[in-house]
């Protein structure tokens, strides 16, 4: 499915978990945290504070699902 892709598994000192961050073509997706615990995931989306040349707002729906489902799977170790 998708070949373009990379994850970044890192904390900041404003989250308590750690979470990872999707690229596509080189540029960010969106995140994943676990703040709420691991039965509780969020994904964040860039916001409009972002310059816009390292986000991507468009991705093939199929990729997308695949990504995020890939990402869960990195983010929990399994």
């Amino acid at each position: 499915m998708a070949q373009d892709y990379d994850f970044i598994i890192a904390s900041k000192d404003d989250y308590d978990q750690v979470f990872i961050e999707i690229y596509f073509q080189g540029k960010f997706v969106a995140m994943i945290n676990q703040e709420k615990g691991i039965d509780n995931l969020e994904i964040e989306f860039p916001g409009d504070n972002v310059i816009e040349t390292l986000v991507t707002r468009k991705i093939p729906l199929e990729e997308f699902l695949y990504l995020l489902k890939d990402a869960k799977i990195k983010l929990l170790g399994n």
